[in-house]
Formats: C-alpha cells, structure tokens, sequence
C-alpha cells in the first residue's frame, strides 16, 4: 500500500499574538512530529509570508495575513483536520505550562523595591520602549534596550536625557555589551583585562572580544551603544560618553572604537573625544571616512585589524593564525569543478556588522555587491548578494537568527538549489544568549543538501565565539569542517576567501 502523500496545511489566527520564542519552540516541536516534513508557525509579517513563499508554504487565506495574525503553516502527510486539533492541544498545553508569573507587576514597583539596581534591561516591542526608558533614566538607572522600531527622534532625546543624569543609555537595538564581567544580550565569555570597547555594531563587538580573547587578551568593559548612535541625526552622543566613562579606570590601556556605519561628523567627535582621554584609541568605522591615523587613533577597516591593534597596544603579538596555502589549494580545486553557471556569491549572516564587513571587503576586490541594508531586496535580484538576516523583514514575529537558524536553513536551501550560486558565506556566532548548537544545526542542513543535490556550491564560514562559550569554540569549528565547509578564522578572511573565488570565476568565465 502506497504511503500518503504530503500536503500543505495553512491555517491563520486573526488577531492571536504570540511571542516569537514561543513560536519557535511550537515550530520545533511540530516539526519532530513523525508525519510531518516541516512546519513553520509565525506572525504574519510581510518577511515571514516571503520566506514561506520561496519555500512553498504559503497559501490560501495564509497570504492575507497581517503582522497581527498568526501564521501556521506545514507539509504534512496528517489531514488538516487532524493537524489542525493536535497543534491546538499543543498550544493549550504549552500555554498552562508557561502560565507561571514571577517578579513585578511594572517598572515601576521594580525600581522601588530593588533600588540597588543599577541597571534596566528593556526587551520589549519597541512602540512601548520610550516611556520605560524615561522611567528608568529619571530614576537614575543605566539602560540597555535591545529594542528596535524605537524612532530616531526618541532616541536622540533619550540619550540627551541619559547625558543630563551621566547614565549610559545603550541603545536602542543593541545587542551586545559586557559591563563589569557580565554579558547582557549576544555576549561571550571573554578574559578580563585591560582593554575597553565602544560599540555602534553589535556582531562586530563580539568579532572583535572574541578574536582578543582567543589571542591572549583581556577585555574590561564593552559598552553596546546601538547601531544608529554614530549617524548623523544621533551623532555618537553615547559613544562619547562611554568613552568618557570608560576613561575613568586606570586599568584601561586601550579604547576600541566600532561602527557599522558612521557618519563624518559623528566620526570627527569620538576620535576628538579619544584624544582628550589621552589613551590610545584604535577605530573601526567599516566604511570609514576619509580621515588618517595619527598619534592620537589607529583607523582599521576590518574588525580583525582592529583586535590585532588593540593588542599590539597592550603589548601581546598576534598568534599564529589557523589558515594555510591548504585552504587555498582546496578553495582553487573546488571552485575549478564548478558547473559554469556557478559564479555568484551569495552571504545568508546573522550579524548585520559581519555582513556590512563582508560587503565591504568583497567591494574592495572589486565585486558589485547588494544587500537588504537599505530594505527587502526583490526576489529575482541577481548578482553578488549578502543578506543580513537579522534585519528587520526577517525579524518581525521570530527570534533573532542568532536565536533560531530556521530562516537560515529555509534560505539556505533554496540558495544551494540556485545553479548560479558558486560561493555561499556565512557566519556562525557564539555567545550566552544564542543558540546552543549553531554549527551543529548548520551542518545537519549542509550534509542532507550534499546528499540530496551532486555539483554543490563551495561554503565559507568564520565562527565568532571562545573556548569558554557555552557552545565551544572548537567543538563548533570541527562541526563545520566536517560537514565540508572552509572554516576561517575572521570574518573578514571568510569574506576576502569568497572575493578570491568570485575573481577566479569572473577570470575563467569571460
């Protein structure tokens, strides 16, 4: 008897909110089911409706969705019906298990009975961000919001407000600080000592701690100050003072300065600000101004460069690094067994500061790159494309890719099955906060595609992580290599390895 053939089941809940990590353990938990092949449930956000389109799960009344309703759709071989009732009880159950209510009732009652907090961590949607982090600040307690759809004009005023009590308003969407030892948000697990960090860029943050630590060095402070900070309409006003309240410790020997994008006056500002704290600064800008280094600030162009001289700094020389003439010799061969349609390069990240670093760099080479920085990109773009998957079409209704790789995997394939595709480019980060097994979860999807499909495209990766990451740093980097990936050891050299390739092909195929 011929086993029953999957269907696709969509169903939509007007009106019904769920919280995107309860979502993802829905979705998890659906999709281990015997009978089904995959299952996705999600709000119904214009980036999720397209991320079930391109891999066929969108359908019927599931298309007129809006980020209020709740999608569920799957590939089952279970008639809806049946699908449909045992979801339900699923939800029902899951939702008297988390039905447990602890702490405090607001913001308020908080601050008033835990006075000797110093700190609030706001993880909310951001429409309702601006009130609380007033309450927080005129309370004279520091703020990290890793919050975003917070506007530009809310910010601005709650940073002066934070500069009027001396506070560090840090934010909003930051995603990463470690103040006094303790991570807050995407952090890892990095070795005290004596250099501090500033950053506008979250992944890049972690990049560079991360590429510290596993070279020998020490990290006092790394204050997250949000990805808008050093634009023209914010104009590093916290990054300023993180740098003046980072000059108030006597054990920091170097401040390192990090930006995804940055405006020139805001640019001019901090490096002015380092030069009155009369410590070296190191800079990162990604794309930078026309300024120069001099006595006072070493400009880098890669998060790498910058952890190279925060070190030399402090007096500890760069180790020896993990990549040889063998990575090259075996990028060469695979790139030469490539059936000729291949001759894209295609980066699916999770970090939106290692993606801008990566198309940067392969710009340098001379590759037209397109990204979704400036908005959704249309579905037949073609060319080099990097995309940040944590940019907000991909984030709205579902957890940070960091958080879940799902959307990741769902892309992934269907990127592996483009024939232009020659390079895939991918980051792997690690840290407290983030998924327990990137890597693992990540290969698990590389080794069933190289089954399933003969002439793949070569895959380049870096991890961003330590030794003492709850993931493993090595473990994680085995993962891939044994799943066939180039594993390098920055960022930035996976992005110069996939620019290297690109102009092979570019050579050979005109």
């Amino acid at each position: 008897m011929p086993e029953p053939r999957a269907k696709i089941v969509n169903s939509v809940y007007s009106g019904e909110y769920r919280d995107s990590l309860f979502l993802m353990k829905l979705s998890n938990d659906i999709s281990a089911w015997p009978d089904v092949e995959q299952a996705v449930i999600v709000m119904g956000t214009d980036g999720n409706k397209l991320i079930l389109d391109q891999v066929g799960l969108l359908g019927g009344e599931a298309e007129q969705a809006t980020a209020h309703d709740l999608i569920v759709a799957a590939r089952t071989t279970r008639s809806e019906q049946a699908f449909i009732a045992a979801l339900e009880a699923l939800m029902r159950e899951t939702d008297r298990k988390m039905d447990v209510r602890e702490g405090y009732p607001s913001l308020g009652t908080a601050l008033a009975a835990r006075d000797d907090a110093d700190l609030v961590f706001l993880a909310i949607p951001g429409e309702h961000v601006t009130p609380l982090a007033r309450q927080a600040l005129e309370g004279g307690k520091h703020v990290f919001c890793f919050s975003h759809h917070v506007s530009i004009e809310d910010e601005v005023a709650l940073k002066r407000l934070a500069l009027d009590r001396d506070l560090l308003m840090m934010g909003p969407d930051c995603g990463t600080a470690v103040l006094d030892g303790y991570g807050l948000g995407f952090a890892n697990q990095v070795t005290p000592g004596p250099i501090g960090l500033v950053s506008a860029s979250g992944s890049g943050l972690q990049e560079v701690i991360s590429l510290i630590d596993r070279h020998g060095g020490g990290i006092s402070q790394a204050i997250g100050v949000g990805g808008r900070d050093l634009s023209e309409e914010v104009g590093g006003l916290m990054c300023v003072q993180a740098i003046r309240k980072l000059t108030q410790s006597r054990d920091i020997k170097v401040i390192v300065i990090l930006a995804k994008k940055a405006a020139p006056d805001a640019i001019r500002g901090v490096l002015a600000a380092g030069a009155d704290a009369g410590i070296p600064l190191v800079a990162d800008f990604v794309r930078g101004s026309d300024l120069t280094s001099n006595s006072d600030s070493i400009l880098v162009d890669t998060f790498e460069e910058a952890a190279r001289q925060a070190l030399r700094q402090c007096g500890i020389g760069w180790s020896a690094a993990m990549e040889g003439t063998e990575m090259r010799i075996d990028l060469s061969r695979m790139v030469a067994g490539l059936t000729p349609s291949r001759r894209r390069v295609h980066g699916l990240f999770g970090g939106g500061s290692l993606c801008a670093e990566a198309g940067h760099i392969l710009e340098q080479h001379g590759l037209s790159v397109r990204t979704n920085f400036n908005g959704p990109l249309p579905a037949d773009a073609g060319g080099h494309i990097l995309l940040d998957l944590g940019g907000e079409e991909f984030t709205q209704g579902r957890p940070h890719p960091f958080i879940d790789p799902r959307t990741r995997s769902l892309m992934l394939t269907q990127s592996w099955s483009d024939p232009e595709v020659a390079i895939l480019l991918l980051d792997v980060v690690l840290g407290r906060g983030c998924h327990p097994d990137p890597a693992g979860e990540l290969a698990k999807v590389l080794i069933q595609l190289k089954t399933e499909n003969g002439n793949p495209p070569v895959v380049i990766a870096s991890v961003c992580g330590t030794e003492a990451d709850p993931q493993g740093y090595s473990q994680q980097r085995r993962k891939l290599i044994d799943a066939g990936v180039l594993v390098m050891e920055s960022n930035a050299k996976a992005a110069i390895l996939a620019a290297e390739a690109a102009r092979i092909l570019e050579g050979s195929r005109v």
